[in-house]
């Protein structure tokens, strides 16, 4: 059993070994395909600046003879999606998680980001600046949300594919949630911007709180700190599935078919073989039955090489293999009562010696009388 935990361990060392300089390559790849991104990203920024420049001079020379840019079909103000991504990521993972927390705090931070589908924001950014639209989709990982209409660029693929109208991703610090609120003096009801969401838990017999998976997993309630008025969650319509002849329904995951006790495994025999591959080499426990086996293999291994080592043993090893023996044989030796009164002897005379010493440092450490 001794060589099965060593194979184990040895395995899970090499395993571990493996898996950091995996990741150590993984890391390296991911940096060089920062840098060749990034490095695409500036060159085709250049290269559209460039066909800019050439543009407005062919417009103010050439005037009504200028080429039309703007019938669609030449990918004229396209972009490629490679310069709209955020390749800053690749070098600096330390201030990446203080920029998204930064981006997510006015809406509650990245644990609880008070910002759903469906809800109605303004843009405070860009040629969009002042818009309201409805937010399409969160991507709490980066710190920024798609609209439905806004914000949207003409982007062409890899393989100049067909150019097309694509949302891109717009920073939560650039919008805020519009919400319709009735005037503390007119009681009129309008949108209003809210610059400030805060997540309060609700109590339980809260109308805004929702345990339903389809109620975007909120467990909280979005409130105005200002104002102390809870904003509803928008409404998410549930999908309808129709169960097909091949799929498993709730019903038959929640049926109870194994029953145990507290005397036999959680579990049946081949659910933990499919579990923890029985073959594998990081296995720990084993059957009754292959410990037996696998000792009775030592025992027979040990009997082996001791058989083998006596048969090729010289005249000096019988000797002392001899004498061995003879000193297993001999009895536990006994203290005489000459031997015992003599080792008490040697007892007191040390005691006696060691109270002397003391005496004789305790006179010397005390100071003498003085002279006339």
């Amino acid at each position: 059993m001794q060589k099965l935990a060593k194979r184990a361990a040895q395995a899970q060392r090499q395993a571990t070994r493996r898996a950091i300089k995996q990741i150590g390559h993984d890391d390296a790849g991911k940096r060089s395909q920062a840098r060749q991104g990034l490095k695409s990203a500036v060159k085709e920024v250049r290269e559209n600046l460039e066909a800019a420049r050439r543009a407005r001079r062919e417009d103010w020379e050439l005037g009504p003879l200028a080429p039309k840019r703007d019938l669609g079909f030449n990918n004229y103000g396209a972009a490629q999606e490679g310069a709209r991504q955020d390749w800053t990521h690749g070098n600096s993972n330390r201030e990446r998680p203080q920029r998204i927390e930064q981006r997510c705090a006015w809406a509650g931070g990245v644990g609880q980001l008070n910002l759903a589908p469906q809800d109605r924001v303004v843009i405070l950014d860009g040629p969009d600046k002042g818009k309201i639209d409805r937010i399409q989709r969160v991507q709490l990982a980066s710190g920024t949300v798609t609209l439905e209409n806004y914000h949207r660029a003409l982007t062409v693929g890899v393989f100049d594919d067909p150019s097309r109208s694509q949302a891109m991703p717009i920073s939560i610090s650039s919008i805020r949630l519009v919400y319709p609120l009735p005037d503390p003096k007119t009681g009129v009801v309008r949108d209003v911007i809210i610059n400030q969401l805060k997540a309060v838990s609700p109590n339980m017999h809260s109308p805004n709180m929702s345990l339903d998976r389809w109620q975007h997993g909120k467990k909280w309630d979005r409130v105005v700190p200002g104002l102390n008025t809870v904003i509803p969650w928008p409404e998410v319509e549930v999908p309808e599935y129709e169960a097909k002849k091949a799929d498993t329904v709730r019903e038959q995951v929640e049926e109870r078919t194994f029953y145990y006790s507290l005397l036999g495994p959680p579990m049946p025999d081949q659910v933990l073989d499919e579990l923890r591959n029985k073959y594998s080499r990081f296995r720990t426990r084993h059957e009754k039955w292959y410990v037996e086996q696998k000792e009775a293999e030592a025992e027979a291994n040990r009997r082996r090489t001791q058989l083998q080592a006596a048969s090729m043993q010289t005249p000096l090893d019988e000797f002392h293999e001899k004498q061995r023996q003879l000193r297993a044989a001999e009895p536990e030796p006994v203290l005489s009562e000459d031997l015992l009164e003599k080792i008490g002897e040697f007892m007191a005379n040390k005691q006696d010696a060691a109270l002397h010493q003391d005496d004789v440092s305790d006179a010397a450490s005390q100071p003498s009388a003085p002279q006339s």
